[in-house]
């Protein structure tokens, strides 16, 4: 179970995307409490399941969906963790909610797919598909299908 928290942990860190500047939001040293209906480890495969309103909280960090998959678990070598089925994640200032996200610890990316919606403060972007690059900082917003990415932005004026 420990090598499941620092695949968690990224995953978390990585969606706290700070739209206004692009940067990660800084990461916690707060305990990892996972919840869910159901957890399932397989005995000769490298994956482990979560399922049924699962909640991944850090500090003031909430990460909730239907299901959650971790990908290299048992070998050490985190390669993915797939979050389905409608997600949701907050840290209090921000939040982000698709359909799906993807993080691939292989091009270090988070992709979230399906209604995507990014909320920072005032600040919204919604749009199909974001992917985030967890070590640059690059964000790419695309509408992935008939509608536009949009941006709405409140000045201080």
């Amino acid at each position: 179970m420990k090598k499941i928290l620092p695949a968690i942990m990224a995953m978390m860190i990585a969606m706290g995307i700070n739209t206004a500047n692009g940067q990660l939001n800084a990461g916690s040293d707060a305990p990892i409490d996972i919840t869910g209906d159901q957890f399932e480890a397989f005995r000769d495969k490298d994956y482990v399941v979560w399922t049924g309103d699962v909640q991944v909280v850090q500090g003031e960090a909430i990460l909730t969906a239907p299901r959650l998959t971790i990908f290299g678990v048992e070998s050490g070598n985190l390669q993915r963790i797939n979050a389905e089925g409608g997600i949701r994640y907050t840290n209090g200032a921000e939040a982000i909610s698709s359909r799906d996200a993807v993080y691939s610890a292989d091009d270090e990316t988070v992709i979230f797919t399906g209604d995507v919606v990014v909320v920072q403060g005032e600040q919204v972007l919604t749009g199909g598909r974001l992917v985030y690059y967890t070590q640059t900082g690059q964000l790419n917003f695309t509408s992935a299908g008939a509608d536009r990415v949009r941006g709405i932005f409140i000045t201080e004026d």
